[in-house]
């Protein structure tokens, strides 16, 4: 009997971390805010990204693969989402692109990092563009359609209304595989 009652304390144990999700940790990064000028209007912003760091830890005793890792605009349609830019640092410091719609796994027990820059449009009125307009005019006198600004706490800092308004309601979605089928997703409000 009690060499029962062990192997079915074994088994619902290992059954528990098999089944454990990945837990999910966002940090702040020190990579730049990048803004953009649109094609047709260089004296306007027409995009903004912000960078932000996710870490995905696999406590369970098996591999755990995913699919995608998707930013969720709580103020852009879903048609007109922009996606979101997916990096790893590489061991010299850099960003190195990750395609997101590849599989990727988080081995047993281990931990894997990503960088990601979510796309937002910025308004084109009068009033939200004049919060670029120094930017704007450092971006004609170098002749760049794109500008690294500063940090994200920077950022909120200086633009505390205008990020809110960008970023706030926005999520992490987490799209999960088991062999090669979809068998789950999270979601996760973003943390700045």
């Amino acid at each position: 009997m009690n060499n029962f009652l062990l192997l079915l304390f074994l088994f619902l144990t290992q059954c528990k971390s098999v089944n454990q999700k990945i837990d999910i940790t966002q940090k702040e990064v020190n990579q730049e805010i990048i803004i953009r000028t649109a094609s047709d209007d260089k004296m306007s912003i027409i995009t903004i990204q912000f960078p932000n760091s996710i870490v995905l830890s696999n406590n369970s005793s098996i591999d755990r693969d995913f699919l995608t890792i998707d930013y969720k605009y709580n103020n852009i349609p879903y048609n007109r989402d922009l996606n979101l830019g997916l990096y790893v640092m590489n061991e010299n410091g850099k960003l190195k692109r990750v395609r997101n719609n590849k599989k990727k796994t988080i081995l047993s027990k281990e931990k894997r990092s990503f960088i990601y820059y979510s796309r937002h449009f910025v308004d084109s009125s009068k009033s939200t563009q004049q919060y670029f307009r120094s930017y704007i005019t450092k971006m004609h006198e170098e002749n760049k359609d794109t500008l690294h600004i500063g940090t994200v706490s920077e950022f909120k800092k200086k633009y505390e209304e205008l990020f809110k308004q960008l970023t706030q309601g926005d999520s992490i979605s987490i799209r999960y595989l088991e062999g090669n089928k979809i068998s789950g997703r999270t979601i996760i409000p973003i943390k700045w």
